[in-house]
This record gives C-alpha cells, structure tokens and sequence, in this order.
C-alpha cells in the first residue's frame, strides 16, 4: 500500500462515522409537546377561564402554509382530542387559536368540563405523538 491510501484511510473512515450518525440522528427529532400552565389538572375555576398553553419542540405561529417544526394551536371543548392527520372542524366544540395565541379566555358554563389541547400543522391537521394532546378536567364554579 502506498503512503496515501494511509493517509486517507482515517478521512474515509471519519466521514463514514458523520454519515451513519447522522442517519441515525434524523429519525431521533423529538416529538411536539404541549401543556396546560393553566388551569391546573382538577382545578376549580370561574367563567371565562383563563387558559395559558406551552409548546416545546416546534414554533407556534399563525395557521397557512404547512411547515415543519411550525404548528398551532386547538382546545377541544367537552369532546376527545382527534387521531393524528385528521383535521380540526371549526365549531363550538373545537376552539382554533390559529393565530398563534398560547393564552385565551373560554367562557364555559358551571360544571365539570373536559378540555383537550392539541397541536395542529398549518392546515390544522392534527399533529402525530403522545405528547401532541394533553386532556384535563376543570370545575366551573
């Protein structure tokens, strides 16, 4: 072997290594995560209720034009989070901040209420991965 194949040898073997990390890497992106702030989980509240939402791992910005890594936002009102692709109606139930707000106010009548909070692409289609939804219970005064 000649004295260049042994010079290129640990440059081929070192740009083989960055080549499989980063194929291994591309699959490892982590997934959307929203949260209540508030109200807590079980929370007694009085009408309108005030509502901040978080969102980790994606920006939250204005519905229209698909992007990765840029969605909104959706409460769904008294009825269950929707399976992922599917898209978001527009009714009383289904409360689109595509505005790109994380806080709100909801009017909502005494009682036990169900609020489910859901990431949704630009289309509002909603997002893939469990921590794409998070549901909690509030008592209205």
């Amino acid at each position: 072997m000649s004295k260049m194949t042994f010079v290129r040898l640990p440059i081929l073997l070192s740009c083989l290594i960055l080549a499989l990390l980063l194929v291994a890497c591309q699959g490892n992106a982590p997934e959307p995560q929203v949260r209540f702030a508030q109200p807590a989980d079980g929370a007694s509240v009085s009408s309108p209720v005030r509502v901040v939402m978080t969102a980790e791992n994606f920006i939250v910005e204005p519905a229209g034009e698909a992007r990765d890594g840029a969605d909104h936002l959706h409460i769904m009102v008294d009825t269950p989070c929707l399976p992922a692709g599917e898209s978001i109606p527009r009714d009383d139930a289904h409360v689109h901040f595509g505005e790109g707000r994380t806080e709100a106010e909801l009017e909502l009548t005494p009682g036990t209420h169900t609020l489910c909070l859901q990431a949704a692409d630009g289309q509002h289609k909603a997002l893939a991965g469990e921590g794409a939804t998070q549901s909690i219970t509030v008592q209205v005064q």
